[in-house]
């Protein structure tokens, strides 16, 4: 059994097996006839399966044929076969790839839980594949990588638990393991030529599958090499952007991003908003701001706490991060009825604008800051005021935010707001809310379509996994989820796990509870 947690994607925690520990991830010698995990003794896999030959060790291996390099695609297809037809349930499994991809699938299909999975490094995309195949089938199982110092820190990135025991190795994984970000781990991957097509593939081919154990950050993050642009982080924002945020109208207001974060506590940006508060008064709530940023695309205004980065600044915008921003708007954009865009950019981003499904004015002439470019904003949302609705109820804003966070608005038609950084919100002289960069219900009346973990009992600490009946899978670790029983909220917390690995996991923490909601 294990404990474990996910930081970036790499499993750290605590295997234990009859009363033995070993940290995770970790290292394993390997013997002439046996391995050696901390204390524990594993039965080393021999390829002779048609021998009755039994070797020492308290885990015993199953013993399959090895598909050599090279071989042909026929004499691979009746190894495979054969192999089929002698795995049988084991407490060790070789995972022998032959390089073609449908033998090799039919092999993987038909293993059943072990307690460790061994693979070789051999060929990148087929090793990731049928990794990540057996990672979501079989949570609770450890995998092995057979590998050298310069490939471990993308596959311990990747969630591979144990790697060959020697000194270059225990090297590399003592640096990753006191440096656990993506930024060094970006660095590292530069080593060698298969380091770094481990960590392309990770990030542009099997971003999806990794993006299920990426935690949601709490701390700056930064954003220095190219490869950081396509981070698992970065494609899950775009796609939570696509699919929950809601404008509040159709009239956009596009704008530069600030080096400030949130970008609402930047000069920059405190100059926008005072423009669009004398221009539009109380109907400046329903104008959806949208912040154009690299590497997140676009950012609305009433999801900017969620943002915290610093990147390169160079002043010139690649194709990459000029498309990422249109696509995001463009996409906005089609679920509008009749959209107008208002584009408040520098002369270095204005292709973000270009060509959108939507009427465009160009409001910024030269520096979005100028006195003419600001004048220019203020007289066009003057001359639009009248198309701007009305806000339908206060703080529309946090509304907007809790439609994205929870799928509902949790707030009633009537509250009031007491706090200055840490706020609290209240109905009818009850607090039901609580708001700093998050929004958090606190009152058992809440209803929440997402973000909620539901038990049948009740709740005295921490939440574990036994005690997990289910789970929204939009859930990933570092989110702030809400704990119910028979759908109404009990407490609050962090999740440790993703949602998926919530109920599917027999050991460990699943939410680290903040508060119960009584």
């Amino acid at each position: 059994m294990m404990e474990i947690t996910y930081i970036d994607g790499m499993r750290r925690g605590i295997y234990t097996y009859k009363e033995k520990t070993c940290p995770l991830p970790g290292l394993i010698t390997l013997y002439k006839d046996k391995i050696k995990f901390n204390d524990i003794e594993i039965e080393k896999p021999l390829a002779y399966p048609l021998r009755k030959i039994s070797k020492g060790g308290e885990l015993k291996s199953m013993h399959l044929l090895r598909v050599m390099d090279g071989v042909p695609k026929e004499i691979a297809k009746k190894i495979q076969n054969k192999n089929i037809d002698i795995a049988k349930e084991s407490d060790v499994v070789p995972v022998y790839l032959s390089g073609y991809g449908e033998y090799d699938k039919q092999l993987v299909s038909h293993f059943s839980e072990a307690k460790l999975f061994l693979f070789n490094l051999g060929k990148e995309r087929d090793l990731l594949a049928h990794y990540f195949y057996i990672r979501k089938k079989f949570p609770n199982s450890l995998c092995y990588c057979d590998c050298g110092p310069e490939e471990l820190p993308p596959l311990a990135y990747a969630g591979f638990d144990l790697f060959p025991n020697n000194p270059e190795n225990e090297a590399a994984l003592q640096s990753y393991l006191n440096n656990p970000t993506p930024q060094y781990l970006e660095m590292a991957s530069c080593a060698s030529l298969r380091a770094k097509t481990l960590l392309n593939l990770l990030y542009l081919e099997f971003w999806h599958e990794m993006e299920e154990y990426i935690h949601t950050p709490k701390n700056k993050e930064l954003y220095i090499s190219r490869d950081a642009f396509w981070r698992p982080l970065t494609q899950r924002w775009i796609l939570q952007v696509k699919d929950h945020y809601t404008p509040p109208s159709d009239i956009c207001l596009v704008l530069p991003c600030s080096a400030r974060k949130p970008y609402s506590s930047s000069q920059s940006h405190r100059r926008f908003l005072s423009v669009i508060k004398n221009a539009l008064g109380p109907k400046r709530a329903s104008l959806t701001q949208l912040i154009v940023t690299s590497p997140y695309g676009i950012v609305p205004r009433e999801l900017e706490t969620l943002i915290d980065y610093d990147i390169v600044v160079t002043g010139t915008w690649c194709y990459e991060e000029i498309e990422r921003s249109r696509s995001m708007l463009i996409s906005l954009l089609k679920n509008m009825k009749d959209p107008l865009v208002l584009v408040h950019l520098p002369e270095n981003e204005l292709d973000v604008a270009k060509d959108l499904p939507a009427r465009t004015i160009i409001t910024s002439k030269g520096h979005p800051l100028s006195n003419e470019s600001l004048s220019s904003l203020r007289n066009t949302l003057t001359e639009i005021k009248d198309l701007i609705p009305i806000p339908e109820k206060s703080f529309m804003n946090l509304r907007t935010f809790s439609k994205f966070l929870y799928g509902t608005d949790i707030l009633s038609d009537n509250i009031k707001m007491k706090g200055r950084i840490n706020k609290q919100i209240f109905s009818n002289n009850k607090c039901i809310a609580s708001y700093d960069k998050m929004l958090r219900p606190i009152s058992p009346l809440v209803r929440v379509k997402r973000r909620w973990v539901e038990i049948d009992f009740d709740i005295k600490g921490d939440l574990f996994c036994v005690g997990v009946v289910d789970a929204d899978e939009r859930i990933r670790s570092g989110d702030d989820v809400v704990i119910t029983r028979k759908g109404m909220p009990v407490a609050i917390g962090n999740a440790i796990l993703s949602g998926r690995l919530m109920h599917t996991m027999r050991k460990g923490k699943a939410v680290k509870v903040k508060r119960k909601i009584k």
